[in-house]
């Protein structure tokens, strides 16, 4: 993982995440320092300020200073997937957050809810920032139930079609998780990013960071419930075979802060989520 010294840098922060995203993923593409420069100078960056910060992103004090590759958010429009429509309605740029309605049918959620049933549902855990162990936290009250990969039919199909609105591929995807929420149950400010220390080493073993989520609503309760940004102000209301899809990473693979998010408690009527989380490389 990066530095802390790095990911504390005044210069690159001094203009705000898309900036920062910016700039990293313009040296990471091999763009021409002067051009890049230009532009930043022309948009009210300081020339001195516009040198420090490009020379920080190539000086990559811990890689190669390349940008970090990430699964590509779908812009504003209507997607098709072997036959099912999946309509983009918000998108943001840096961080990245874009918002999918009909990303599964009712039908595709009905199904996916009567597995999940068959199945059954357990106390959520959380990632232990000491050991990088699973355990059950008092952030986090949901129930929830972990598929392995392509466990049904089914589950192929949905992990295929979101891999394909991401752009990325679908080995490096873990097992769909299923939460459901009933009321009063929330899952406090957290970020999907792995922390640096033992968390990240044991479990970035087997694929890498998780660049990227997926959360699709498969049931919404009647009041509250709803996903939310504090560092961006924005609540997504659950809406049932919707989904929001946010980096958990900037371009330089640094934690996206912005993306910091909770699960709001539940007022009325029970939340049921489907998350999706995608890997730097193969998962497994």
């Amino acid at each position: 993982m990066p530095s802390a010294d790095r990911q504390n840098n005044g210069a690159i922060d001094s203009h705000g995440p898309e900036w920062r995203d910016w700039v990293y993923t313009n040296v990471g593409a091999g763009c021409d320092p002067d051009e890049m420069a230009r532009r930043m100078v022309a948009s009210g960056w300081t020339p001195a300020s516009a040198r420090e910060a490009i020379a920080f992103a190539t000086a990559g004090q811990e890689g190669d200073g390349k940008a970090v590759a990430r699964p590509q958010l779908p812009a504003i429009g209507r997607w098709e997937f072997d036959g099912h429509g999946v309509t983009v309605t918000m998108r943001l740029e840096a961080p990245a957050v874009a918002l999918c309605e009909n990303a599964l049918s009712g039908e595709e959620c009905a199904q996916l809810l009567a597995y999940a049933e068959h199945r059954g549902l357990q106390p959520s855990t959380v990632v232990d920032n000491d050991d990088g162990r699973t355990r059950p936290h008092p952030e986090r009250t949901s129930t929830g139930l972990m598929l392995s990969r392509a466990e049904t039919e089914l589950v192929a199909r949905i992990e295929h079609r979101l891999a394909r609105l991401t752009a990325w591929p679908v080995e490096n995807g873990e097992g769909l998780q299923i939460l459901r929420y009933g009321k009063g149950q929330e899952y406090r400010p957290h970020f999907d990013a792995f922390p640096d220390g033992m968390a990240a080493r044991v479990h970035c073993e087997h694929g890498g960071q998780r660049v990227n989520t997926v959360v699709v609503y498969l049931q919404s309760p009647e009041r509250g419930g709803g996903t939310y940004f504090p560092n961006l102000g924005l609540t997504v209301r659950p809406q049932a075979g919707t989904a929001v899809i946010f980096h958990n990473v900037d371009a330089a693979g640094l934690r996206a802060n912005e993306t910091l998010h909770s699960g709001q408690p539940v007022e009325a009527g029970e939340k049921i989520i489907l998350t999706y989380w995608q890997r730097e490389q193969a998962f497994g």
